[in-house]
């Protein structure tokens, strides 16, 4: 079942990308939100990341953004995604 949500999500970001919506997220190459990442990307959309710091260097940083934001809290990365 894993999956087929991670086909659905990475169908979702294709959507997205045929429909001009820029995907704004966490900056992550794990996961759903990842997949969703990967199917905008794939289809030349924009996709912008905000990540915090101590995620980069776990290795979470998703590499292949449109724009990768890197900010030193959660609450900075909340403000920035609003």
């Amino acid at each position: 079942a894993d999956e087929i949500y991670k086909q659905g999500a990475f169908a979702l970001g294709e959507a997205l990308a045929e429909r001009g919506i820029t995907l704004v997220y966490g900056g992550a190459n794990v996961g759903l939100m990842g997949a969703v990442a990967e199917g905008a990307l794939v289809r030349s959309g924009k996709v912008v990341g905000v990540l915090p710091r101590f995620l980069e260097r776990k290795e979470l940083a998703h590499e292949g953004l449109t724009e990768l934001h890197l900010v030193e809290t959660m609450h900075e990365r909340k403000l920035l995604m609003n």
